[in-house]
């Protein structure tokens, strides 16, 4: 719904919408599966956790972290709205790697060819490690890792 009032002699449009943006912990099935469609994932997670962002019934965002070893993880975000609860899912993301399971990194993988996505993931934190070559269909695979140190998700928690 849009909603119109008149100040002064400017009209003013103001988005009224009833469906607010909530983080989800207790929707690990459903995200994940939103997230593997969305990151092309056929396989099983195994042992995972996932969370995101919903609006009403609708999932905007997700993040499934799997493939835990004690030290690291690998860790798969899919975006389809921007809000600022994704802010707040970034800080859940961090708090829960490094502080709760205790990570020295967060590893991501993103085939070379998809430029946009390495380019997000670095504007989150992640750094460059290495590519790996023939790692993807196609394309050459890039890991990169989220470290604990200088981690501003960290750090605005």
């Amino acid at each position: 719904m849009v909603y119109a009032s008149k100040l002064g002699h400017n009209q003013h449009m103001i988005n009224m919408s009833s469906e607010k943006a909530v983080l989800v912990f207790d929707k690990k099935e459903l995200v994940s599966a939103w997230v593997a469609e969305r990151v092309s994932h056929n396989a099983s997670w195994g042992d995972f956790y996932a969370m995101g962002v919903m609006k009403g019934d609708k999932i905007t965002a997700g993040v499934v972290i799997n493939n835990f070893n004690g030290v690291n993880a690998t860790c798969h975000i899919a975006i389809s709205e921007f809000s600022k609860k994704n802010i707040e899912l970034f800080k859940h993301v961090a708090n829960y790697a490094f502080n709760v399971c205790g990570l020295k990194r967060l590893t991501g993988m993103v085939p070379t060819n998809e430029p946009k996505t390495i380019a997000f993931d670095k504007h989150l934190g992640f750094k460059e490690e290495f590519v790996m070559k023939d790692g993807a269909p196609g394309a050459d695979m890039m890991i990169l890792v989220l470290w604990p140190d200088g981690c501003r998700w960290l750090q605005e928690a």
